[in-house]
């Protein structure tokens, strides 16, 4: 499996050097330095191709058109993985903001349109698509709420972009020794992102992809789209290994 990673705030270091994550993914870590460079980066691998499907309905046909995101020059990408997209987002806010660093009312509407254009292509790249995504709490009412630490209105809904969105999560290991490191996929009230529309996968996970492509094969899926929300330190970019079989062994995510 050919996996590129964008490391936006060098993560990376978490699954080895450089030369170890290309020998593991068969693809260099790419790490653009501003938005800009990612942008230019996806332009050059990937276009927007304009598709007509003919449906059927009894004897009519309908011609249906769509825009669909293909590879460029043959590049050969199974899984694009960015780590993290809260970085990303803050690349984005710093090109907008003024030279104190502060964004002007009409900026927020900019930023809004310019991050759900991000998501939306990016989210129509044929394979996986992993994206990392810090957390913060947020004070309610009724208890604290985990939600994913994006600049501007985007967190409110990023959610539906993806197939899967799993909150990270450690628990005491056997007999208290060590920590597990988890996936959370249901919703409830302090996760409330959270989601499997696969809908096969129990309440809590191992940090294994594997588990997650293995729902996605049964469901007959070709694409899967996956958002990882969840503090530093919590398993986001170490798991990342598990997304090549292959070439890792057995690992049930324990750090």
């Amino acid at each position: 499996m050919n996996v590129l990673l964008f490391d936006l705030e060098h993560g990376s270091q978490t699954l080895g050097s450089k030369d170890r994550i290309k020998d593991i993914f068969n693809l260099p870590v790419l790490s653009p330095g501003d938005w800009g460079q990612f942008q230019n980066t996806m332009a050059s691998l990937y276009k927007q191709q304009k598709i007509t499907q003919v449906i059927k309905i009894g004897d009519t046909e309908i011609e249906e058109e769509s825009t669909k995101v293909v590879p460029k020059n043959g590049t050969k990408i199974d899984a694009v993985v960015l780590d993290t997209f809260s970085e990303l987002s803050k690349k984005y806010v710093r090109e907008i903001s003024d030279k104190n660093g502060r964004m002007q009312l009409q900026n927020w509407g900019q930023l809004k349109n310019k991050l759900d254009g991000c998501l939306e292509f990016i989210t129509r790249v044929p394979g996986i698509v992993v994206c990392l995504c810090h957390s913060r709490i947020q004070t309610m009412d009724d208890g604290n709420k985990v939600v994913p630490y994006i600049d501007g209105s985007s967190k409110e809904d990023v959610s539906k972009w993806f197939d899967f969105v799993f909150y990270t999560k450690t628990v005491p290991g056997p007999d208290n020794k060590g920590r597990k490191y988890v996936w959370v996929t249901k919703r409830d009230e302090k996760y409330d992102h959270a989601k499997d529309r696969t809908n096969l996968l129990p309440q809590e996970i191992p940090q294994d992809y594997s588990i997650v492509l293995d729902a996605a094969k049964e469901r007959g899926w070709e694409d899967v789209r996956i958002l990882i929300i969840g503090p530093p330190g919590s398993g986001k970019t170490y798991s990342l290994s598990t997304l090549i079989k292959e070439k890792t062994s057995e690992n049930d995510n324990d750090q």
